[in-house]
């Protein structure tokens, strides 16, 4: 939903199977969108910017996209203010609260993308031998947490192919969220394609439909009345691009296979699909209308994405995300509960498989940007279990 392409990393590549090549012209560089499952919003390109993610000739005639509301730059909005019952700092221009800290006082959104890890068996091992304890006790070698994001160039993202093929450098084993190649095959059809007697244009509104149609206009009407709303949301999301190859999640696969890697994956394909469609298919076209009533704040809020990023506060995008800018009640009800799927569930069950693979030391772990910050994130909930964990540049 608002998390959908940041938190679901490869949503869109999974949500493409063999089975609708009637429908479209499907290949392996098709969207991979953005989350780490549900993550940020993002904006969407004019229609004459959208690049052609399928081969379908020319682009259907739809009414144009209005033009957005216009965005304060950073540099013009006034300076933040504290509020001084929660501590937390709202961006005058926006309104959105960023907190600082979570309720135990401790930082659980650390500015940066890479993250040291050192395990408490390697401290006790260090120690213990700094004590002339015979050196055949060895500590394991530290392992490194990497936080992605499935859209964005390297410039805007400030992240390069060097850097990035630098930091997986001391990893002997790299640990991703599934598979992030497209999955063929009809089997998991159900949690992400809509029964043909249910279109999307009866769940949405008429308005609402012929937006969707302005705003992805290589997406054939066929296939757009196919797909369930929060495949919507993740397209306008990740701004229609075309990124394939290029995603950080599969260009760091690539280079852990070229290297010889041990790769791990968290969860199925099964498992991240199951999550991006955990709420009621009516559920998810409240939140894709109420989206589609207000577009430019999707592309605002990826443009604020993609600056947090590049900036690496983490916990500045979250806090734009808690904000939930332009739904009503029920939405960001809604919202909460898909965000419970996308992060704080899927982080607890990764958890038991994570920690005794940070304990061998050597993980090179790269997983959505969002599952690192927060009271549930796994920054602080590697803290919580006696971890250390130190940012690194990147």
């Amino acid at each position: 939903m608002a998390a959908a392409a940041t938190l679901a990393k490869d949503a869109v590549s999974l949500a493409f199977p063999v089975a609708m090549m009637p429908l479209l012209s499907w290949s392996r560089s098709a969207l991979l969108v953005c989350a780490c499952g549900v993550g940020a919003l993002a904006p969407v390109a004019p229609a004459a910017a959208l690049p052609a993610v399928w081969t379908v000739g020319q682009p259907e005639t739809v009414p144009p996209v209005p033009q957005s509301a216009p965005v304060v730059p950073a540099a013009e909005a006034a300076p933040a203010t504290a509020d001084p019952q929660t501590g937390e700092t709202a961006d005058p221009g926006t309104g959105i609260a960023v907190p600082d800290q979570d309720r135990t006082g401790m930082d659980a959104s650390p500015r940066g993308i890479l993250f040291r890890v050192v395990a408490p068996v390697a401290e006790e091992a260090t120690v213990a031998v700094g004590a002339d304890v015979p050196h055949s006790l060895s500590a394991p070698a530290p392992s490194y947490l990497f936080g992605t994001i499935h859209f964005g160039s390297d410039e805007e993202l400030g992240v390069s192919q060097e850097s990035l093929a630098a930091s997986l450098s001391p990893a002997t084993t790299l640990v991703n969220e599934t598979d992030p190649m497209p999955l063929p095959g009809t089997l998991l059809d159900r949690y992400r394609w809509l029964p043909p007697e249910q279109p999307l244009s009866t769940l949405i509104s008429a308005d609402g439909f012929t937006m969707a149609r302005s705003l992805l206009p290589e997406v054939p009407a066929p296939v757009l009345e196919r797909m369930k709303p929060w495949m919507v949301l993740a397209l306008l999301e990740a701004r229609g691009e075309r990124t394939g190859e290029h995603t950080l999640d599969l260009r760091l696969q690539r280079l852990a296979e070229a290297r010889g890697l041990r790769v791990v994956h968290l969860e199925t394909p099964e498992d991240q699909l199951r999550a991006l469609d955990c709420v009621p298919v009516e559920a998810q076209a409240l939140v894709l209308d109420e989206r589609l009533k207000a577009p430019w704040i999707v592309r605002e809020m990826s443009e604020r994405a993609l600056g947090h990023y590049r900036e690496r506060n983490l916990g500045a995008w979250l806090a734009d995300l808690d904000r939930m800018v332009g739904l009503g009640e029920q939405g960001k009800a809604i919202e909460t509960r898909a965000r419970r799927c996308l992060i704080e569930e899927r982080n607890a069950r990764w958890l038991p498989a994570l920690l005794p693979l940070l304990d061998g030391g050597g993980c090179y772990l790269a997983v959505g940007a969002l599952h690192l910050v927060g009271e549930h994130g796994l920054l602080a909930a590697l803290v919580r279990a006696g971890y250390r964990v130190e940012a690194q540049e990147l």
